[in-house]
């Protein structure tokens, strides 16, 4: 009969795999943590935004003017409450939130907090905003809410100026929506450092590829 031994070194060979498959392991695992604690931060980043739009709304806060007049230059940022002109007379102020959509103070969003619950004091002061406004004003200040968004995407690089002309809604109602924010349609503009022209209803980009 005959016995075969493995060399110590192969030994020491095999010890060492087994250990880095140990680190691995224990590096694959890590990893799954981070990236849960990661989604985690993020969700409280985004509820905290939300809290805070709500209450600048609900304490009739001063937003942020959208427009430098000085430079004729907007400079989007999502959590910032800005004033997107008026409505029938009256201020149209909102947020625009990183998980979606914007917060507006002619119609604030409403935290769902499940079938057969109590209603909070902030769903009643969001429902009673929100019955304050006629339905035609609340129209209105969707459109100019249209509007900004479509700014936004453009600025983001998710919508080109030639989809930006197609929009019939927003050929319609970028002059008005310009205007409310103090925003000169006479000379070039600028978008989040993008440089744009508006002419004879159309939309261009100057100096840089959109």
């Amino acid at each position: 009969m005959q016995v075969s031994f493995n060399s110590v070194g192969n030994l020491g060979m095999a010890s060492t795999f087994q250990a880095h498959q140990r680190q691995n392991s224990f590096n694959i695992e890590i990893d799954k943590v981070d990236s849960k604690q990661e989604k985690i931060e993020a969700s409280r980043e985004k509820y905290a935004e939300f809290v805070q739009s709500c209450n600048n709304i609900y304490q009739e806060a001063t937003p942020t003017q959208l427009v430098n007049k000085q430079t004729n230059s907007i400079n989007i940022t999502n959590g910032v409450y800005y004033h997107l002109g008026s409505v029938n007379g009256k201020p149209l102020n909102g947020t625009a939130l990183t998980g979606g959509g914007f917060n507006s103070n002619f119609s604030p969003m409403i935290q769902w907090t499940g079938v057969g619950t109590k209603v909070t004091p902030e769903q009643e002061a969001a429902f009673r905003i929100h019955q304050s406004y006629s339905q035609v004003e609340r129209q209105e200040a969707n459109e100019l809410v249209a509007v900004f968004m479509s700014l936004s995407r453009l600025a983001e690089g998710k919508k080109s100026v030639a989809s930006m002309n197609d929009d019939v809604m927003f050929k319609q109602h970028f002059p008005k929506f310009a205007e409310g924010v103090g925003l000169d349609l006479s000379k070039p503009f600028t978008i989040n450092g993008k440089s744009f022209m508006y002419s004879k209803g159309v939309l261009q980009a100057v100096n840089n590829e959109v």
